[in-house]
């Protein structure tokens, strides 16, 4: 799930192209060449200049947000949501698969997934090798994604969509209740046949979300393991210790610099591929991004909150739903800070956070709510969760979520009942180089103060690189922090609400924040392990989610601000797949299967 930086989430992928092409008849094949008096002229280059983040790894398995990008250029999964030629929807489709899941079974429990015949890994030069995509490949990169002594982030989103039988207890085992591989529900049946055991019935089209994921990009076996040592493998840490199986392939990569990349020819959908080549380009200030824009230099660019008003009113400003809430984490189980988990404390913080005024700054929409204006109740209409009578049955108007005199009061009793005298002074922990959290915390800082009174309370901001990996040590240090600014976003959620939720809970393995202590929520939680309708019926779904939502906002696990909007500006001969992103789809730009114009 995922707490990043707009840059490094500006071209996100959830979805993305890949794959190979046909059997060689060596090792390492090259086309031959024509004669030159009967070659064609070969198209004009459409080489794509991109802002990136800072890209880390080519290891799927590893793979964090800012490693999105290049997988999802350069390597494939089963199934893929492409554009339909309106470029207003999109469609899922087999990808390295070779059609939709069968279901073997009358429950649901049991389904096959055919894998394209004469499927192949390219190499960094572009050369078809002999490493074969079959069944048996898949299946052992399942079980290095799902490796108990990698650890790898993969692993915890096996269990996403589908539930895998004894997935999950295969990647948490322990010395002292070890599984076996064989007793994981993904099993080779034939060199093209893979079959999956679950441990309650699904939709087909759950099963395909499941393999959408970065994570679940195949590795070659040879190569995956031959790069394992001492607990850990170096697949991944340069593009010559990768193979290709995607849209494009990686011809160069300096690091914290730029990502080249061409055209696949073997990819299965070449032909539908419009870019001959593209550059990822690693550019940390929007700044400077801008500037290149504006020069020509790149064909689109990020913009943060600070820069886009300036930019609103141009015909290449493009703007969307981005899924991510910021919102101010409360660490309850603080021991030294024990107001923290005082109700009237936390009321003080709801009432005295303007919305409003801190969604113009940040150029979003404000937020009084958990679920995202992109999570559908039902993906078939294109209704969302915001606008069924659930949601409204609960969710109060925004501006009655600030009340500064009423935010003074729970203020007040709340520093009586846990007798604190003269100045509380509580830390907000964010991210640095984050103009979005940086004006939220400033915003908070001299707002707060005001209402609850500067010789009461002081809010002091730090900023720390490694938030994330502090706030796990929050299991043997209950006062690692205090309160920190987060945007969670889950490309689940689109069409399942109820797994926002996720993180509200002990089920999330991910989760880095102390825990929200919500029974009630635990155990609706529990229930998508247990009940199938929670991933078959989606109405249930959309139950359960407002259910959970109102539980949270009640009882105030979290203060949620404002929802964070994508902005950029497109170049006029930039063609995306997509006129504007589909929140059924995910909000995400594809462009790997964009086009350049004259």
């Amino acid at each position: 799930m995922k707490r990043t930086r707009l840059l490094l989430l500006a071209w996100a992928l959830v979805l993305g192209l890949s794959a190979c092409g046909k059997a060689p008849s060596g090792t390492t094949t090259t086309a031959a060449s024509e004669p030159a008096s009967t070659e064609a002229p070969a198209p004009a280059a459409k080489h794509l200049r991109m802002p990136d983040g800072e890209c880390q790894t080519f290891n799927p398995y590893l793979a964090n947000t800012q490693d999105e990008m290049m997988n999802d250029f350069a390597q494939a999964r089963l199934y893929r949501r492409f554009a339909k030629e309106d470029r207003k929807t999109l469609y899922m489709r087999p990808e390295l698969a070779a059609e939709e899941p069968k279901q073997m079974d009358a429950e649901g429990k049991v389904w096959q997934i055919r894998i394209r015949p004469n499927l192949f890994f390219t190499d960094c030069q572009g050369n078809l090798t002999d490493k074969p995509i079959n069944a048996a490949v898949f299946e052992h990169s399942f079980k290095m994604a799902l490796d108990p002594v990698l650890k790898q982030r993969a692993g915890d989103n096996m269990s996403i969509y589908i539930t895998i039988v004894n997935a999950k207890e295969y990647f948490q085992q322990t010395p002292e209740a070890p599984v076996k591989w064989e007793d994981v529900g993904i099993k080779t049946v034939d060199e093209l046949t893979l079959e999956l055991t679950l441990a309650a019935p699904s939709t087909q089209m759950n099963v395909m979300q499941a393999f959408t994921g970065y994570g679940t990009v195949p590795t070659d076996p040879d190569l995956f393991t031959s790069l394992m040592e001492n607990g850990a493998t170096a697949y991944g840490t340069d593009h010559t210790k990768t193979l290709y199986c995607g849209a494009f392939y990686v011809t160069d990569w300096v690091k914290s610099s730029a990502i080249t990349l061409k055209k696949n020819p073997h990819y299965v959908f070449a032909d539908e591929i419009k870019l001959t080549d593209a550059t990822l380009y690693y550019v940390e200030n929007y700044q400077t991004q801008l500037e290149m824009y504006l020069k020509g230099d790149l064909d689109s660019t990020a913009l943060d909150a600070e820069i886009a008003p300036r930019y609103a009113e141009r015909e290449d400003y493009l703007s969307y739903p981005a899924r991510y809430l910021m919102q101010i984490e409360i660490n309850r189980g603080n021991t030294e800070k024990p107001i923290l988990d005082n109700m009237n404390f936390k009321n003080a913080l709801w009432y005295a956070v303007d919305r409003v005024a801190l969604a113009k700054l940040e150029a979003a929409t404000p937020a009084n709510y958990i679920i995202p204006d992109t999570s559908l109740a039902n993906s078939e209409t294109g209704l969302l969760f915001k606008d069924t009578d659930t949601a409204k049955s609960y969710r109060e108007d925004i501006n009655a979520s600030y009340d500064p005199a009423k935010a003074k009061e729970y203020f007040d009793k709340a520093m009586e009942e846990e007798k604190v005298k003269g100045k509380l002074t509580l830390e907000l922990i964010i991210s640095p180089a984050t103009p979005e959290q940086s004006l939220c915390a400033q915003f908070l800082q001299q707002h707060l103060a005001e209402i609850f009174g500067e010789d009461r309370f002081e809010l002091k901001i730090t900023e720390n690189q490694d938030r994330a990996n502090l706030m796990k040590t929050w299991r043997d240090n209950p006062n690692a922090y205090e309160l920190c600014l987060s945007n969670w976003s889950r490309a689940v959620t689109d069409d399942s609400p109820f797994n926002v939720f996720d993180k509200y809970s002990e089920i999330y393995d991910m989760k880095v924040n102390a825990p929200y202590g919500n029974a009630f929520i635990n155990e609706t939680i529990f229930l998508q392990t247990t009940d199938p309708r929670v991933k078959t019926d989606q109405a249930y779904n959309v139950e359960l989610a407002g259910q959970m939502e109102k539980e949270a906002l009640e009882n105030r696990l979290v203060i949620p601000m404002f929802e964070r909007n994508f902005q950029y500006l497109v170049s006029p001969k930039l063609l995306l797949p997509l006129e504007v992103p589909q929140p059924s789809m995910g909000f995400t730009m594809r462009p790997w299967l964009a086009d350049l114009l004259p």
